[in-house]
């Protein structure tokens, strides 16, 4: 089983303890499926922004004004840089753990904020001829924030779509990673 799977599967694990222990003290847990796009900036071979679809799930569990957030994400692309005979495929793991605070505009429509910190692991295959060579990065810890908006199509589904940036290099804005996603928001109870 590869390590992403791992993490995935732990994450899971941990976001199913955090929901019955939200609902057993009365709290709104809300899950989300998620699936978005992302701009990166990668370095290896040569420094550059990539856009990427990204996936996975979230669980917030609180009260509207203050809630806190599990988030898993994963991404993935391959590039082929012709000119050096050279392939890279890049597969990037995200843990995200952190507060959320959502404010009521109208009936239907929320406003939120959001902060944390993310833990980032990236597997990279590069390919040059026949010969492949895959590495690990170790992974990273950076903080992040977001907005975004909550529409609610019935009491227990919203759809939502949210920003968010890691700053890769805090206080340094130069480097940082952007994500926009929509979902669709399930509450419990």
């Amino acid at each position: 089983m590869q390590k992403g799977s791992t993490m995935f599967i732990r994450l899971i694990a941990v976001a199913a303890l955090v929901s019955s222990v939200g609902m057993a003290a009365g709290l709104t847990t809300q899950v989300e499926p998620i699936i978005g796009y992302e701009r990166v900036q990668k370095f290896v071979p040569t420094a550059r922004t990539r856009e990427r679809l990204v996936y996975g799930a979230r669980v917030t569990v609180g009260l509207p004004l203050v809630s806190g957030e599990l988030e898993y994400l994963r991404s993935g692309d391959t590039e082929t840089f012709p000119a050096t005979s050279t392939t890279t495929a890049e597969v990037e793991d995200k843990a995200r753990l952190g507060v959320r605070s959502q404010l009521r505009l109208a009936g239907f429509l929320s406003f939120f904020l959001r902060a944390g910190a993310q833990a980032r692991q990236v597997r990279r295959d590069t390919t040059v001829g026949a010969s492949t060579t895959s590495t690990t990065d170790p992974i990273a810890y950076n903080p992040y924030a977001g907005a975004g908006l909550r529409i609610g199509l019935s009491n227990k589904i919203s759809f939502v779509a949210d920003v968010t940036t890691v700053f890769r290099n805090f206080p340094d804005f130069s480097n940082n990673d952007y994500m926009t996603t929509a979902s669709l928001s399930i509450s419990v109870p």
